[in-house]
């Protein structure tokens, strides 16, 4: 697990605190790939975006932590943008989350929190004393969720020209992308900012969870999602964004149409195809296009 993630850290990820993530045959997969020397964050990616595990996280992660209780309205919408892919929408909406959540712990737990930037180094005082360890089968890896959240604070919350001065390849980091919207020019950077703000999400609320074990763990841990109504709605919502047209085809027309540099034959030949699907969705739209012209 420590090796893992010692990798995964360079792309700002970690094993997901997920039932089948930390199981034997996904680890064991995941090491033989590094083993290997193939890549491996693609595993990780999927494991977060999943339809199924977005919906579970709601359901038996957020509402049941106070934390998320004020801003679940903020997470729904940055949730379902991310099944459509809308990933700029998604990450602006997300990486404010992260902050306000954090800023509720404390004051739920009455801390002093003067600067974000400096707060990963007191977080991890913080956790030790409050969190763990448990005697069951996550006690292994709770140290692990500690060290990748107070990495991604680091990353997250550095200061614009320290961020600036480092080079990385990518850009993760808050002040850059509200201040200059850096992060979220690129789409495959926004892709993977969304991945990205979605685990460190993942990761304070599991964390926080842990405060109460006893909850935690008969409420969250012990779940049984195929018995609860919201949790199957949800996930078969976001199953159907995910992969039906009105998601994906459209943004990728909204990327190659408007940033990229498609020929107007194209463009004549998108607005043929989207009047078709317009006139197959409803069939009266066209008739009351015309009428409107009248």
């Amino acid at each position: 697990m420590y090796e893992i993630n010692s990798e995964l850290r360079k792309d700002i990820l970690c094993i997901p605190p997920y039932r089948h993530c930390i199981e034997k045959t996904f680890i064991s997969k995941i090491y033989k790939k590094m083993e290997k020397n193939k890549p491996f964050a693609c595993d990780i990616a999927r494991a977060v975006i999943s339809p199924k595990q977005r919906a579970y996280q709601m359901e038996f992660r957020y509402k049941k932590a106070k934390i998320f209780e004020p801003y679940i309205s903020v997470l729904e919408y940055g949730i379902f943008s991310s099944m459509v892919t809308d990933w700029v929408g998604a990450y602006l909406t997300l990486l404010p989350v992260v902050e306000a959540c954090l800023r509720k712990w404390m004051d739920l737990e009455n801390l002093s929190l003067k600067s974000f930037h400096k707060f990963y180094y007191t977080f991890g005082k913080y956790s030790r004393k409050n969190i763990g360890p448990y005697n069951d089968e996550r006690a292994h890896i709770t140290s692990e969720y500690i060290r990748y959240l107070k990495h991604g604070f680091r990353m997250l919350y550095m200061g614009f020209e320290e961020y600036n001065k480092k080079e990385f390849k990518e850009i993760f980091n808050r002040n850059l992308t509200l201040h200059k919207l850096e992060g979220v020019i690129n789409a495959q950077e926004s892709l993977s900012n969304v991945i990205r703000i979605t685990l460190l999400l993942d990761v304070i609320a599991e964390l926080y969870l842990m405060l109460d074990p006893e909850n935690w763990w008969n409420n969250c841990v012990l779940a049984e999602p195929e018995q609860n109504i919201d949790f199957q709605l949800r996930w078969h919502l976001y199953e159907k964004k995910a992969i039906s047209k009105v998601g994906h085809p459209d943004m990728m027309i909204v990327q190659n149409a408007f940033l990229g540099k498609a020929s107007n034959r194209k463009k004549k030949a998108l607005i043929q195809q989207i009047k078709k699907e317009i006139e197959a969705i409803c069939p009266q739209s066209t008739k009351q296009t015309s009428l409107l012209k009248l």
